[in-house]
């Protein structure tokens, strides 16, 4: 075993792909007023994101035949609550919904414990190229399914200039020094693929935070530890 840097101009072009995506998703499917706590709304908007980035993720592959679904289960503050699943592109999912319960996405503070299903309901479905790359795009098309409030406002840094630029800025102090901040993968563990990965937030606090993820065999995504490597700011929430 190895740790392998994913390089920086893979990460932007990622990143830039991912945010075009959204966007092209987004425009498809514009908001009106009475649409902001409309389940079936929010389900086919998260629908269209998830097909529009998977179409930009070439190493990870959906089984064919089938599409990602949601259900939307609300408003947590300014969070939408929701929980992707994988299906043939034919079903009606319209009673499988109602029994479908909402947990914690893999990056929450408090993630799900316990039986969720989502390996049988959401990851046995894809497929991913056995490479560093190829485990770090199925890492960032899992966090984009599951589209949490922070995720969707993060950034994953990708070299040591992006993250000075950030922490030159005022207010802002270095809490753990890091010597790489390019994304890093090791492969081969009898537990999984492990990834470390530097990520910028600006919610409640601007921060940089090192986030280690596993990627289990039965390729669920576990987050192992979040460590603070800087603080800035106050952010968009406060």
């Amino acid at each position: 075993m190895e740790v392998q840097h994913i390089e920086a101009e893979t990460v932007r072009v990622l990143r830039q792909r991912i945010a075009d995506a959204r966007r092209a998703a987004s425009a498809d499917i514009p908001e009106a007023r009475n649409d902001a706590d409309d389940p079936h709304y929010w389900q086919r908007v998260f629908e269209a994101n998830a097909s529009a980035v998977l179409a930009v993720l070439p190493r990870v592959q959906l089984a064919a035949g089938h599409v990602v679904r949601y259900r939307f289960y609300g408003r947590q503050g300014s969070d939408l609550l929701v929980r992707p699943f994988v299906v043939r592109a034919a079903a009606d999912v319209s009673t499988f919904l109602t029994l479908l319960d909402w947990h914690a996405p893999p990056d929450a503070s408090t993630p799900a414990t316990g039986e969720t299903q989502d390996v049988d309901l959401l990851y046995r479905h894809f497929q991913f190229e056995p490479t560093a790359v190829g485990a770090f795009e199925y890492w960032l098309a899992m966090q984009e399914l599951w589209a949490s409030q922070r995720w969707i406002h993060s950034t994953v840094l990708a070299d040591a200039a992006e993250l000075t630029q950030l922490t030159s800025h005022p207010h802002w102090r270095v809490e753990r020094p890091v010597e790489r901040v390019e994304p890093a993968v090791i492969r081969g563990a009898a537990d999984g693929t492990q990834l470390g990965v530097l990520l910028h937030c600006p919610l409640e606090r601007h921060s940089v935070t090192f986030n280690r993820v596993r990627i289990v065999p039965d390729q669920s995504i576990e987050l192992a530890e979040s460590l603070v490597v800087a603080l800035g700011e106050r952010g968009l929430l406060t």
